[in-house]
């Protein structure tokens, strides 16, 4: 048999497996990136095979969707409105590199049809990765270095697909295939690394402490009495002006880059990181406990109607588990009709 279209069959079973388990981990993990990424590495597979078959013009739109598809979703990373801009403005450049790409492929490698079809095709589906990979990059001060690798991985695989005309064409097409190969693994990992769940160290108190399961909404100066009572418990808190325990797990709502802060547009990132807390505690015996500080700063960024959706979702995740909701606000900073609307759907 064929030695290259062994390879093909392999390269297209590859990106099958890291799509399903992409697939996998959004499911279990409620990753929203991941499931977009999981759509786009199945839909390159099939492209793969319609490559080899009598039908190219069905690869030719599957890859345009994989990219497609990469790119939403790296747009549903970071959701914060400010970050949403900076990648309009980088997508307005990609006319202008695939007219810069494509003018450059017909300087040096002809004008024969096909070559300009196989030529706008990827290099479109170039341009728009590498995009995808630098936004990931720039995401990394609101994550961490992972995600810098991600875009890294996902800017070298856009370059590669600008090139893979010039492997199908020069004669060395096992070598394009074979570092099609490499670049999948590579980026794959990356991205189930980035979507699988964050490990929390879970250390039983040494103290008994009953965990009351509901929702308790408080002021900061009852809430230093849950403090006192809770500093050896393993809580996780989303905090804007309070310190708390060692003992915690604590993520700053900022706007300031850094690893640790949350942006105060991201409601789906806190949501995540609870759900990951909850599960972490599940085989320990013990009931999650979660903090949820500085709504007033959440509210000068978002609508109403998105929190109470946000703390809709985030109360039930944590009554299912028996656990407890700690919601630290200033009751006088609220209007009545919303104070009792907030009341209403999480008691």
């Amino acid at each position: 048999m064929d030695s290259y279209l062994i390879a093909t069959a392999f390269d297209a079973g590859v990106k099958i497996a890291a799509g399903g388990m992409l697939l996998f981990f959004s499911h279990q993990r409620h990753r929203k990136a991941a499931y977009y990424w999981g759509l786009a590495w199945m839909i390159y597979a099939y492209a793969i095979i319609g490559n080899l078959g009598a039908h190219p013009e069905i690869a030719a739109v599957l890859l345009g969707f994989f990219s497609s598809l990469i790119l939403q979703g790296v747009m549903r990373v970071d959701e914060e409105v400010l970050m949403a801009q900076n990648y309009l403005r980088a997508l307005a450049w990609a006319p202008a590199a695939i007219g810069a790409y494509t003018a450059v492929f017909f300087l040096f490698l002809g004008k024969t049809p096909e070559m300009a079809a196989m030529g706008v095709i990827y290099g479109a589906s170039g341009v728009f990765l590498s995009i995808g990979g630098l936004i990931l990059c720039r995401m990394k001060e609101f994550y961490d270095q992972d995600t810098a690798y991600l875009g890294l991985a996902l800017t070298t695989y856009g370059l590669y697909q600008m090139l893979y005309p010039v492997f199908w064409y020069s004669g060395a097409k096992f070598w394009g295939l074979f570092i099609s190969l490499v670049l999948t693994i590579v980026t794959a990992l990356f991205m189930v690394q980035f979507s699988l769940v964050e490990v929390f160290d879970i250390k039983e108190p040494e103290t008994r402490i009953e965990v009351q399961p509901g929702v308790r909404i408080t002021d900061p100066e009852h809430f230093e009495e849950f403090k006192k009572q809770f500093q050896e418990y393993p809580v996780l808190a989303f905090v804007r002006n309070v310190e708390v325990p060692d003992n915690w797990k604590a993520y700053r709502i900022t706007n300031l880059g850094g690893h640790g802060n949350v942006p105060p547009t991201n409601l789906p990132r806190v949501l995540e990181t609870a759900v990951d807390y909850i599960r972490s505690l599940e085989n320990s015996g013990l009931k999650p406990v979660v903090v949820l500080e500085g709504f007033e700063y959440l509210k000068l960024y978002n609508d109403f109607r998105a929190l109470a959706k946000f703390l809709t979702s985030l109360r039930d995740y944590v009554a299912i588990s028996g656990g407890t909701l700690v919601l630290v606000l200033e009751k006088d900073a609220w209007e009545e009709r919303e104070m009792k609307t907030l009341e209403r759907l999480l008691t």
